[in-house]
């Protein structure tokens, strides 16, 4: 079978798309001979930044000549996104081979969709002479099938609800799935200031060395580089593994959130790898993830385009201040447009009032997914609550195209709310690499 074909029988081998247990998928393993894909584990949990801080691990180990191997997920456009090696995305062979491989060893152990493609690309990794491998878990930590993995050091980007379904209804009970990727005696990095409790007790319980952002490490204000010179520079303070305070200073400004880069810079700290202060720089500084807050211009219709993946309420705040400097920043401060397709189980409200300020105009439309919520039902609930709503939309291009022919050449049209949303976009965009970190 080709990969398509293989994605296709994967996606409706097992009976629930979401199954979380690490008994099936560690018996695959241990049949397949897994053991570690590489000498080096990171994994990073958290409901939002993850992406982010796998994409600035990567560019900055890549920049200090380490082979790395990065498991995401979703991806945008292409599968093979998902499993990137020194930045290249594995190829449709070395995908298919693998699924051939784990097929062969399954048996009658049914594996889901995320599950299959977690032991294919742990199967990829462990065949390359990789240094590291840094691995983002897909939903929760500890049941994840990432989870099967030890990791050296353990990243907790965020925490806010989502998924309450299935990780349940507070920030504290969320905190406690995420933390389940801890390992005895192993530091754990917590990107976020106030974040619950329950990280750090279950951390002390583990005997876990934990950095907190604020706290262990932080970043200073932006400021120019020199008094004539407009470029933005940031420093970092953050710790050893000892304890003794160390400090980067004149960072490059990276295209990700300050706060991921902070936290990449202190988890890097604690592994026993050589990263130099001019691979620090050039990773900041060539950093790329596509679809987080990334501002681009579409040459075919001279609009202004931010992509976001932002699908919780979290998200939604990050991208609003963002657009609030945008709008302050522009001489008219002119409108801007948002093309907004969502999950159904999202929680919709509160995702509006977290950008209501910011936003002018509304583009709702739906995307080709049972799971997402119906256009007219999403438009009914924004226009009750007073939003400018312009369809619905059948598609989410349509919405895009007329949102770009509605906006100025000066004004600014967002596309946000799913993965699915972005990946809707992209092809119109004719961008090189649209879908890769």
């Amino acid at each position: 079978m080709n990969l398509e074909q293989w994605l296709d029988y994967i996606l409706c081998l097992h009976p629930n798309e979401i199954d979380h247990g690490l008994a099936r998928v560690q018996s695959v393993a241990r049949r397949l001979g897994l053991t570690r894909p590489a000498p080096l584990v990171i994994t990073v949990a958290g409901t939002n930044g993850k992406g982010s801080c796998v994409a600035l691990l990567d560019s900055i180990l890549h920049a200090a000549n380490y082979r790395v191997g990065c498991y995401t997920s979703p991806h945008l456009l292409q599968y093979n996104e998902r499993v990137v090696i020194n930045g290249i995305p594995v190829t449709d062979t070395e995908l298919c081979e693998s699924f051939e491989l784990i097929e062969k060893q399954r048996g009658d152990i049914s594996l889901s969709y995320f599950e299959f493609s977690t032991l294919s690309a742990l199967l990829v990794f462990q065949q390359q002479a990789l240094d590291l491998v840094v691995l983002e878990v897909g939903l929760g930590g500890r049941l994840d099938a990432v989870n099967i993995i030890s990791a050296d050091v353990a990243i907790i980007s965020s925490i806010d609800l989502d998924h309450q379904d299935w990780l349940g209804n507070s920030t504290e009970s969320i905190a406690r799935e995420k933390a389940g990727i801890l390992r005895k005696g192993k530091p754990v990095v917590v990107g976020e200031i106030d974040f619950p409790h329950i990280i750090g007790e279950l951390a002390a319980d583990l005997n876990c060395p934990l950095f907190r952002q604020g706290k262990e490490f932080k970043h200073t204000h932006l400021h120019p580089k020199a008094p004539a010179d407009s470029t933005q520079v940031w420093n970092w303070q953050g710790k050893t593994p000892s304890g003794a305070d160390i400090e980067l200073q004149e960072l490059p400004v990276p295209a990700l959130h300050l706060d991921n880069a902070a936290t990449v810079l202190q988890a890097l700290k604690l592994m026993p790898l050589g990263v130099s202060h001019a691979a620090v720089v050039k990773g900041l500084a060539t950093v790329q993830l596509c679809g987080r807050q990334q501002s681009i211009r579409d040459h075919h219709r001279s609009r202004n385009i931010i992509l976001d993946v932002a699908h919780n309420v979290q998200a939604a705040r990050y991208l609003a201040n963002n657009l609030k400097q945008i709008k302050q920043n522009s001489d008219n401060h002119s409108r801007l447009h948002l093309v907004l397709a969502m999950m159904s189980n999202k929680d919709h409200s509160a995702f509006f009032k977290a950008l209501e300020s910011v936003i002018d105009i509304w583009y709702i439309a739906e995307f080709p997914l049972s799971r997402c919520l119906e256009a007219k039902e999403l438009y009914g609930s924004l226009n009750a609550m007073q939003a400018k709503c312009v369809g619905p939309f059948a598609s989410v291009p349509d919405a895009y195209v007329a949102a770009c022919h509605e906006a100025s050449e000066e004004e600014t049209v967002v596309v946000s709310g799913s993965f699915f949303t972005v990946s809707e976009v992209l092809p119109l965009l004719d961008l090189p690499e649209s879908g890769g970190q």
